[in-house]
């Protein structure tokens, strides 16, 4: 895989239900050498894209310390759009996942 296609490919493991959690995890662990590794900021800003999907209240938690504990900047209000994005997915998510739940299952297990 080429450098410059890594960041893709870790913003689709972060959005992913079943690997997110790994995915952060190993975000959060290998930070330093994903910055290094990744080419510029364009990069890393990419791959960050992906926090937008954490979204559970503990996971939001875990990424605004890691974030907030860390001098990480990606270019303008980048990374404060993204915590709102994610914020706002978790709302969306407890507002309307009853009803959505309720909705599937009177249509689709009858």
């Amino acid at each position: 895989m080429r450098a410059q296609d890594a960041p893709f490919l870790a913003r689709a493991l972060l959005t992913s239900v079943y690997a997110r959690e790994a995915a952060w995890e190993f975000v959060k662990a290998n930070w330093a050498t994903l910055e290094r590794q990744f080419p510029a900021k364009s990069g890393i800003r990419r791959m960050c894209e992906g926090i937008t999907a954490l979204a559970t209240p503990a996971l939001e938690v875990d990424v605004r310390e890691f974030f907030t504990s860390r001098q990480i900047t990606l270019g303008g209000k980048t990374l404060e759009q993204y915590l709102e994005q994610l914020h706002v997915a978790i709302v969306f998510r407890e507002r309307e996942g009853p009803t959505f739940e309720t909705y599937l299952a009177r249509r689709f297990l009858r």
